[in-house]
């Protein structure tokens, strides 16, 4: 299979423009939504919906529209260290040490009513690989040789060698299942052409901040929806979001509010629980993990004493010790933080940067402010401040990894270490792969990690709770999630 080409955290932004060109509605509308008296059940957040397409998928917006309208092979509980299956029947297994078989449902069905096959897994699976988005979960196919689908129901995944993980890759967005008569080999799909998977919602009108789906009864699987149907409406920013809970026009509110939106509304819900016209909020441990991450193009991040003169200037400011989170089973610490840091300026002439965030993701201009500072007080650093700018030099990600493992988490690092360190980093995630052995695994992970905080392409800067705003007499499962914390729908219920 073509080898996964290094990638930016945001390189997808710019393009995702264009797929936002139109508005689908389908030619077969399935039916819209069923409304309360006033207004249908409604989910808010700032997060948009820039990719209708899952081979594109790199924002947590778009996660959310393929992880409920598309379907995978197999699925997982947040945090889960196991994947279960979803259109498989079946778990997968290795019916050789290389060979990764899965077996799919009887009487699969797209929302097009087209069936779905091992053809269109095997087509999907090829084309996520061939357009090969960079940070989408392309890269988790790295060990794919090829697909064998002997019959309708049957998918055989060969491998270049051993891989523990790729029943992960299987579970991540990228292995979403698309309709092959439908969806263009070569192309991402944009959004105004019919949106066709086979999850447990299906797309009654897509505009550029409302998603209307509608449940599909075809559904088989592991998370079929309760609803009958709903939106998911995207707002500008924290204020509205709050107006709207305030006016009771929003059921669920995922993300979206600034951390004093938060606090006041924790608040309220602590002063007056059962106001029917109040709001619980759940909390979700450590969901929110935010990362700088080198542009692997940046002249001046190529700069190994340029990277640690970063990474001491913020050390006293970051509160996370590794690329991967003390959450996730593999943490290791690795990064010094707090205390006093000495940045070394070494060069003769102020060194521009840019630095790229998502406006759309709650503070964060705020925290590249704070980061921009104290980069300019190293004295050698003059950094600009641009949103969504696919060519910066350093990226401020609020990330979630596609799944809760050591190596999902490390990706950003393992797509592009320094080139002195390329032959050992693959080596090493190689090893990690391979293994069956729960201790070498652990001594693996954890010199990967370690190797990532001396190159110092990917700073940690902290992580912190996600918090959802649920009104009374709505009820969401904790486990309407996917395997990385995308939001699931099928679990939420009431209203």
């Amino acid at each position: 299979m073509p080898s996964r080409s290094t990638g930016r955290i945001a390189a997808l932004v710019a393009a995702a423009g264009l797929l936002l060109g139109g508005c689908y509605v389908p030619n077969d509308t399935p039916p819209v939504p069923t409304p309360s008296p006033k207004r249908p059940f409604t989910v808010m957040s700032t997060d948009p919906i820039r990719v209708v397409d899952p081979a594109g998928v790199v924002d947590q917006g778009s996660a959310i529209l393929a992880q409920n309208v598309y379907q995978r092979l197999m699925t997982a509980d947040p945090g889960s260290s196991t994947p279960k299956p979803d259109a498989a029947s079946r778990d997968c297994m290795y019916t050789s040490a290389t060979v990764y078989t899965c077996t799919l449902s009887t009487d699969l069905k797209f929302h097009n009513g087209h069936d779905l096959t091992s053809s269109d897994v095997k087509f999907s699976i090829e084309r996520l690989i061939r357009l090969d988005v960079p940070n989408s979960s392309a890269i988790l196919f790295t060990s794919l040789r090829r697909i064998q689908t002997p019959d309708p129901l049957t998918v055989e995944f060969v491998l270049s060698r051993p891989d523990s993980q790729f029943r992960w890759a299987l579970a991540s967005i990228g292995a979403s299942i698309v309709d092959e008569e439908t969806y263009d080999a070569d192309e991402l799909r944009p959004a105004d052409q019919p949106i066709v998977g086979s999850g447990p919602y299906q797309v009654s009108r897509f505009a550029e901040n409302e998603l209307q789906l509608a449940i599909f009864t075809g559904y088989k699987g592991r998370t079929p929806g309760r609803l009958q149907g709903l939106v998911y409406r995207t707002e500008p920013d924290s204020g509205v979001i709050e107006e709207a809970i305030a006016d009771a026009e929003v059921d669920v509110v995922w993300r979206g509010l600034n951390a004093a939106a938060v606090t006041r509304l924790r608040q309220q819900a602590t002063a007056a629980p059962n106001s029917p016209e109040g709001f619980t909020s759940r909390e979700l441990p450590g969901a929110r993990v935010q990362q700088l991450i080198w542009n692997p193009e940046s002249r001046a991040g190529q700069n190994a004493a340029v990277r640690k003169a970063i990474a001491l200037a913020l050390q006293s400011d970051r509160t996370l010790d590794s690329i991967v989170p003390p959450t996730v089973a593999g943490y290791v610490s690795s990064f010094p933080v707090g205390g006093v840091a000495e940045p070394s300026v070494t060069w003769a002439k102020r060194i521009q940067l840019t630095l790229s965030y998502d406006p759309t993701s709650p503070d964060e201009r705020d925290l590249a402010n704070q980061i921009r500072s104290r980069l300019e007080d190293t004295g050698g650093l003059s950094v600009r401040i641009r949103p969504l700018a696919t060519e910066a030099d350093l990226t401020l990600a609020d990330r979630k990894a596609w799944s809760a493992t050591p190596v999902a988490w490390l990706q950003p690092y393992l797509s592009a270490p320094p080139e002195s360190s390329r032959t050992a980093v693959q080596t090493l995630e190689a090893q990690y792969r391979a293994t069956s052995d729960n201790a070498e695994a652990q001594t693996v992970i954890a010199q990967l990690q370690t190797k990532a905080a001396a190159d110092l392409t990917v700073l940690p800067i902290s992580q912190s709770d996600e918090y959802l705003f649920i009104r009374v007499g709505v009820d969401v499962d904790p486990l309407s999630f996917g395997p990385g914390w995308q939001l699931g729908f099928w679990g939420m219920s009431g209203g």
